[in-house]
């Protein structure tokens, strides 16, 4: 599909049913999959007269959801079919970038990286992530407390003790916050209320 057939795609539905058009943008752009949340998302974008569909502003309502306890994290993780899961949260560590050799012998590079999440109980857990060749230019820049999205397969092993382990091979990956952007917003909101 090229740029032409794409823009006139997005023009046709979001002329068709624009709430849901604006919901689903917002879910894939910024890693929101609480129907809830979404809901609220749309109702503030609509009173806001000055707001554009893509606004650094719905970073700042999703992080007053997040703090109001009014998003559900337990989205955090989505599994779909043939064991695909979205997994939204911060990035644990630093990103582990290896060179290893396929069967040919030919070289490629791995970005080995965890991701911290919340479940619906606010309890945190973490997911191992691995991305191969091209799939790991974008995860490889990456630092610790960024928050990000991946989509990817989860494949779950057993040791000799019995003992889960579960990996997600990454498909398509997304920065959503550098932490340098969190900590200013943070600084922000502080010389605000300080003023």
């Amino acid at each position: 599909m090229n740029y032409r057939q794409m823009r006139n795609t997005l023009e046709k539905m979001a002329n068709e049913n624009h709430e849901d058009y604006t919901k689903a943008l917002i879910s894939f752009e910024k890693g929101i999959n609480d129907k809830d949340a979404l809901d609220k998302l749309y109702t503030d974008y609509m009173e806001n007269d000055s707001m554009t569909l893509l606004n650094d502003e719905f970073d700042y309502m999703i992080d007053e959801l997040r703090e109001n306890g009014q998003l559900k994290e337990n989205a955090t993780i989505q599994e779909e079919d043939n064991d695909l899961v979205n997994v939204v949260g911060n990035i644990v560590g630093d990103v582990e970038v290896v060179e290893r050799e396929n069967k040919n012998g030919e070289p490629f590079k791995v970005a080995n990286f965890s991701i911290v999440s919340n479940d619906e109980n606010g309890d945190k857990f973490y997911t191992n992530c691995s991305a191969y060749g091209e799939k790991s230019d974008i995860p490889k820049e990456f630092n610790q407390g960024d928050f990000v999205k991946v989509f990817g397969q989860i494949r779950t092993s057993m040791d000799d003790n019995g003992k889960g382990y579960s990996n997600v091979r990454v498909l398509s990956s997304k920065l959503l916050k550098a932490k340098e952007q969190m900590k200013n917003q943070i600084e922000d909101k502080d010389s605000v209320l300080g003023a």
